[in-house]
């Protein structure tokens, strides 16, 4: 598989309750409709940072999100991760 099935549409929702649309890099290959587009750089998307801190176990969640509840990350088109 190549690296571009391995970037998955991520939305980060920080304690502010700001959601920041991210392209993540995981270990595995993730369903065509959870892929970042082909021209979405990895990192935040175009929102910015917000003042948010994006927690250091950021990829390890997402991987996580996958593999316990990957079909609810396909019905939202992306992986939710709230902190």
């Amino acid at each position: 598989m190549s690296a571009e099935t391995h970037r998955v549409s991520v939305v980060f929702e920080c304690r502010s309750g700001h959601r920041h649309p991210l392209c993540i890099t995981v270990g595995r290959g993730v369903p065509p409709e959870l892929r970042c587009g082909e021209d979405a750089p990895t990192g935040y998307g175009p929102s910015g940072g917000g003042g948010c801190t994006v927690p250091p176990d950021l990829r390890e969640r997402v991987e996580r999100a996958l593999r316990d509840d990957l079909v609810e990350a396909r019905r939202q088109g992306f992986v939710l991760i709230a902190v």
